[in-house]
């Protein structure tokens, strides 16, 4: 025997760690184990299971129902399946060591403790590491609803662990369920017995509790075995080449002949080469089929049992590859992983986690502030995580350093600032209060100025008349007359102001991505324009024109205010009238009132462009006119906050 051999027989027999319920006795706060001991007994445990060998011999039927989970396991790939996919996905970002923020939130030093805890981890025994591990772990709790981790110990401390066989390992304990020890049966022959402390034993939830828990395989096992049983029949129906259950009335046939025919059948009727083959009788023989061909009924059980088998283990059919149309109440895919993840991968992981947290760091090391957790694997698009961070930029809630540490870039100068950002305009949050009250100074025209009573006047104009120009108001000398062409006043806004204008009311309905021509026409307005100078072709196909209710309703609107939010116009170089973009129900309305229609126009270079399709991107869950509701309970509370302030 080795020096260092001895030395850990040594260290197994008399252990330098004191046992760990020692340890916490000897803590002013902690209870004695004699304190803590309970009162109750254990589910499960034999009155006469005194003795291990005894114990050994009332789980034999507990192993039984393993062998044949672990038989389900090999055989049935909806059990194998959704098993491999939790446990990869437990251990994908491997295991790091952490260390608990300290109260001035910086980490602790690495003590000589943390780093033979590291030493493990890199190497747990010489033909697993501790990703493979842990895979196995989770495979076994999964299968068997027990996973059992063997440890080593040298000098008091782990040097190593090893996977024990659930299916061998026997839980020994007293009546009320106070483990004294493990041990393991291989063959009747190969025997192991084990302390405690020796033995990292995990199990899943048990309905009685007890001292073993119950997979989710050992509750699908009904459905399992009745999965191979229609599996079964289908593999002997393809051995059998399908054929059809058939009725044969051989008439006066003898008992030799029948069994011929019989014989004949089996060769010229049976197998995969036999399909096509007619049913040939002689002497006035009938056959008659009973029924046809039941593959498709087979197929139709066997994915029914398949979805009751998945659904025990709580995984997406999606994440097994079962792509299924009309899948309603499923759920988007992301929804789906999220699901996927926070029911069945993190309270796996969890449990794991908290296992070997208490067993390796706090009584194998005695380590308290540090922890092990599992990686973090980001498992989103790439766009959208980037998408994600420019918003957070955006709004402030990141700063470009932030963003830059999280790709790898070195910070820059300036870059801690948090700021906000808008299409026109880029403000530090720090100075946000004055840039707030400057904005309402500047949309009101002056405080003086009374609150505009269209939201459409709320956006900066480019002139300082503000919204409350005479030309704003419906029905007066300059307005435009049926026949005439529209006439703008010098006041209103013009360049591009206005096209800002025209693109802020219309982002609101429509993606951004299908308004950049917007900000490259030429617009003017808003102003009133004769109906004969507005192009009503095709308004038979028009969404508007099958809901008249929406379009009286701004009927009413105009009969009361004399006008609604502006309708956009657009003038081409081959149209000779303007091209309704947006605001078709407003447009019937003004119709049907004999009025002009207040509008943006604008002009752009070419007869078709992205505003041809518009509407086939508009936003469906409140449209442009829709919005006209929103907008009157924004000024009215606009018209309070403003009164406040005065």
């Amino acid at each position: 025997m080795g020096a260092v051999s001895w030395l850990r027989e040594a260290f197994r027999r008399a252990p330098a760690v004191p046992d760990p319920a020692v340890v916490e006795a000897a803590s002013p706060d902690a209870p004695t184990a004699a304190q803590v001991r309970r009162v109750g007994y254990e589910y499960g445990i034999p009155l006469n299971a005194v003795t291990s060998s005894a114990q050994v011999a009332a789980t034999s039927e507990r192993q039984q129902v393993l062998s044949q989970l672990h038989q389900a396991y090999m055989s049935c790939i909806w059990v194998s399946s959704p098993i491999d996919l939790i446990a990869r996905t437990v251990t994908a970002g491997g295991i790091q060591l952490v260390p608990d923020a300290g109260p001035d939130g910086q980490a602790p030093e690495d003590p000589p403790p943390v780093a033979r805890l590291r030493r493990l981890l890199r190497f747990v025994n010489p033909h697993e590491d501790m990703v493979q591990l842990l895979r196995n772990v989770a495979t076994d709790l999964l299968l068997f609803g027990d996973a059992y981790l063997e440890i080593v110990w040298l000098l008091g401390e782990p040097v190593a662990l090893y996977t024990l066989d659930a299916t061998t390992m026997t839980v020994l304990s007293d009546q009320h369920g106070e483990v004294t020890g493990y041990r393991q049966d291989v063959d009747g022959v190969r025997t192991a017995t084990f302390k405690p402390r020796d033995v990292i034993h995990i199990s899943l939830d048990a309905p009685r509790g007890g001292l073993y828990g119950v997979s989710p395989a050992q509750k699908a096992l009904l459905p399992v075995v009745a999965w191979l049983f229609w599996e079964a029949t289908l593999k002997e129906c393809g051995r059998r080449g399908d054929p059809p259950r058939l009725h044969v009335d051989l008439a006066h046939f003898q008992d030799t002949d029948v069994q011929r025919w019989r014989e004949q059948y089996r060769v010229y009727n049976l197998g995969p080469k036999a399909v096509g083959e007619p049913v040939v009788t002689t002497g006035g023989g009938a056959v008659g089929v009973l029924d046809g061909r039941k593959v498709t009924d087979y197929l139709d059980a066997t994915r029914q049992l398949r979805d009751e088998i998945i659904s025990c283990f709580g995984t997406p059919p999606a994440k097994l590859g079962i792509i299924e149309s009309g899948n309603l109440g499923g759920g988007t895919g992301e929804q789906q992983d999220k699901t996927f993840r926070v029911n069945t991968v993190i309270p796996i992981a969890n449990l794991l986690l908290e296992k070997l947290n208490y067993h390796l760091l706090q009584v194998g090391f005695g380590i308290t502030d540090w922890h092990l957790e599992f990686g973090e694997i980001d498992y989103r698009d790439s766009k959208v995580v980037e998408e994600i961070r420019e918003t957070r930029l955006r709004n402030g809630a990141y700063t470009l350093n932030r963003w830059r540490a999280e790709i790898g870039e070195p910070p820059v100068e300036g870059g801690d600032d948090a700021i906000f950002m808008e299409r026109t305009f880029i403000a530090d949050w720090a100075n946000m209060g004055d840039l707030a009250k400057s904005f309402i100074i500047k949309n009101l025209g002056g405080n003086s100025v009374p609150a505009p009573s269209d939201p459409t006047d709320l956006a900066p104009p480019a002139s300082g008349d503000g919204p409350s120009d005479p030309e704003d108001g419906p029905g007066l000398a300059n307005d435009a007359k049926q026949g005439t062409g529209p006439r703008e006043s010098a006041s209103e806004t013009a360049g591009p102001t206005a096209a800002e204008r025209v693109y802020d009311q219309l982002l609101a309905n429509y993606p951004a991505s299908t308004l950049g021509w917007v900000l490259g026409a030429s617009w003017s307005g808003p102003t009133d324009v004769p109906l004969d100078q507005v192009s009503f072709d095709h308004e038979e196909q028009w969404a508007a024109s099958h809901e008249p209710k929406r379009v009286k309703h701004f009927l009413k609107q105009i009969r009361r205010k004399g006008r609604t939010k502006p309708v956009v116009l657009l003038r081409t170089p081959s149209s000779q009238k303007l091209i309704i973009v947006d605001g078709h129900h407003r447009s019937l309305a003004y119709r049907q009132a004999g009025k002009p229609i207040r509008a943006w126009i604008g002009t752009v270079a070419q007869n078709h462009g992205p505003w041809d399709e518009l509407h086939s991107s508009q936003h469906h869950g409140t449209s442009n006119d829709q919005q006209e509701a929103w907008d009157a309970l924004y000024q009215q509370c606009l018209d309070e906050a403003l009164a406040r302030i005065g």
